[in-house]
């Protein structure tokens, strides 16, 4: 359910069908105008075959992979309309989250860990399922932003960073009571934040990103080099680190630690930029548990040097999963807000 205290002002035509795509998964639900999940659905993201992907261009058979994913896409928001019992026609809007990059407001996105979808018009195909509907489609960790402070932890708030630590470092803003969207849809991209001048190199291009220090792959990258290795049986991935930091492997803990420091740096920054009131952290590293998370707090402390900045109250994501769908949601439901021109 909702947290209560909504603003009814702020309450569009609903039900909505919210919508998050991430690198792994698809979920959808049915949500209503006062923020309750009437149903939800949830589907794998089918895996490429690196065979018919090339970095540098479009193969034989990626238009066909492309179109596997978002198959899976139309049959999960299928199974939440049927569960909620509700026609297609009778949504009054969809809202939608998608890993980035993207073209925004276009709605064309690239998402890094679905290499099938290469400028793949999201929008435009998700409106040929829902005409006449409006159709909004925004970064995830936007999405995550709305959410929280609609019916999560910021609610009641102005000035919120909603921050998603996972396989890159994502975020979104809202500012003034308004989700801020800067000039490209991309305001509280923290992942790539400068939090050491001279630290590794970051996808991005740049160098001492927020992302390259703390996403999951590069903590288990680092990991590795230091000797680490997961167990026999068990993935090389954040997830293993995490357990293997928890059960006290010291090269785990080190650079689970360093992760969190990272982004406890990154979050003082944006504080002391934005002046905010809170900052909301979500994705497998906040919810490993106290090693990361007592890092990020140290890290924190120790770059919030101004009395305004050390008022910025840190807060961890209760349920990112469903505040995310809510936050899709929002875009459509509560658009003098969360929405955005067409």
């Amino acid at each position: 359910m909702a947290r209560s205290g909504l603003a009814t002002g702020d309450l569009g035509a609903g039900p909505a069908l919210a919508v998050d795509i991430g690198g792994t998964k698809i979920a959808a639900a049915v949500v209503d105008a006062d923020g309750t999940i009437r149903a939800t659905a949830r589907r794998p993201v089918p895996a490429h075959r690196p065979s018919e992907v090339s970095p540098g261009g479009r193969e034989p058979g990626e238009d066909g992979v492309a179109e596997e994913v978002f198959g899976a896409l139309r049959d999960c928001v299928g199974e939440a309309l049927a569960s909620a019992g509700i026609a297609a026609d009778a949504i009054g809007g969809v809202g939608c989250g998608c890993a980035g990059p993207m073209q925004w407001p276009a709605g064309v996105v690239s998402p890094l860990n679905i290499p099938s979808w290469r400028a793949f018009p999201l929008r435009a195909r998700l409106r040929e399922l829902f005409p006449e509907r409006p159709v909004l489609v925004h970064n995830d960790g936007v999405a995550l932003a709305a959410g929280e402070h609609w019916a999560g932890a910021g609610r009641g708030v102005r000035n919120l960073l909603a921050v998603t630590v996972s396989t890159g470092v994502g975020g979104g803003l809202v500012l003034g009571d308004r989700l801020f969207h800067g000039t490209s849809g991309n305001a509280g991209h923290i992942g790539h934040l400068v939090v050491d001048v001279d630290g590794p190199d970051c996808p991005c291009g740049g160098r001492g990103c927020v992302e390259a220090l703390a996403s999951g792959p590069r903590t288990v990258h680092r990991a590795r080099a230091a000797g680490w290795a997961p167990a026999a049986g068990q993935p090389a991935d954040g997830h293993t680190l995490a357990a293997a930091a928890a059960a006290g492997d010291e090269i785990a803990c080190r650079e689970l630690a360093r992760a969190g420091t990272a982004v406890g740096a990154g979050l003082a920054a944006s504080a002391s930029l934005l002046d905010l009131e809170v900052a909301v952290v979500a994705g497998g590293f906040a919810q490993s548990g106290p090693i990361f998370w007592d890092a990020l707090l140290a890290g924190f402390g120790r770059h919030a040097g101004l009395a305004f900045v050390q008022r910025l109250r840190i807060e961890r994501s209760d349920d990112p999963g469903r505040i995310a769908l809510r936050g899709a949601a929002a875009f459509v439901l509560a658009p003098h807000r969360y929405g955005w021109p067409d």
